[in-house]
């Protein structure tokens, strides 16, 4: 073997490196995402709470300024809310609160009632006693954020445990078509709760059916369910057609508040 070949051969090789995700430091990821989920979390409040208002504009320069990010991870939570329906993506255009049409979301409702009885009946006759007290925890948190007066965390409770109930249902059709059409009047379902007679019959509505649900009765928790969707409906439609009355020394543009 020659000097200059055993010299290389001597050399240490080097393969080209190659990019591992495992040397990206897992916690900007985790920062990027928190901070996703905040802004969509913080912004899908904001609408259902009425404080952005139905057919009002989403300057994009003036939330960045708000909540202290770039255009990027706001037009991303953009796309997460237009998808749930709360907004709407217009090209060329400043994105916008979607509005709401009364008889569109009659038409829902009415749908809804029926599709809320099947969901009831099914889950009742499928859930295992394992998934029945998962449900009845949820209620229980439920119920505490009712007596607290926390309406936005009980909106999002809510939706959670009739979300659950439509899962255990067993059937991935029925699921995603009630899941479609629930996006459809989320919004406008909040709004129920800015009326506290209806809150309050709300959750006893809640306290009937799921006591039904412990007792192993599906047909009446089917009927009870569907019966709280019907209520929800007409409650709704009577706030979307009915005019609004602003408290006195307050502008009359002004929208309901929870208190």
């Amino acid at each position: 073997m020659t000097e200059t070949a055993a010299r290389n051969r001597a050399r240490p090789r080097f393969k080209s490196a190659r990019l591992k995700l495992s040397v990206i430091p897992p916690k900007q990821a985790l920062q990027r995402h928190s901070l996703h989920d905040q802004l969509v979390a913080k912004l899908r409040e904001m609408i259902l709470n009425s404080e952005l208002r139905p057919g009002s504009a989403l300057p994009e320069k003036m939330l960045c300024e708000r909540f202290g990010v770039s255009r990027t991870p706001l037009r991303e939570a953009f796309k997460v809310l237009a998808s749930e329906g709360l907004i709407e993506l217009r090209p060329h255009r400043t994105p916008q609160i979607t509005l709401i049409e009364p008889d569109e979301i009659a038409a829902v409702f009415e749908v809804m009632v029926a599709l809320e009885r099947l969901v009831g009946l099914r889950a009742a006759s499928l859930a295992t006693p394992k998934e029945i007290a998962a449900i009845d925890a949820m209620h229980a948190q439920l119920v505490a954020l009712h007596r607290d007066g926390a309406r936005a965390a009980y909106f999002r409770m809510n939706q959670q445990i009739h979300a659950e109930i439509a899962r255990l249902a067993g059937n991935p059709v029925l699921q995603t078509t009630w899941a479609a059409l629930t996006t459809k009047i989320l919004r406008a379902r909040s709004l129920a709760n800015f009326d506290a007679r209806r809150w309050d019959a709300s959750i006893n509505e809640h306290e009937h059916f799921m006591a039904l649900l412990r007792a192993g009765e599906a047909e009446g928790f089917a009927d009870a369910l569907s019966e709280h969707m019907r209520r929800t409906g007409s409650a709704v439609c009577t706030m979307l057609t009915a005019p609004r009355m602003a408290p006195e020394g307050t502008d009359q543009d002004d929208r309901i508040r929870p208190t």
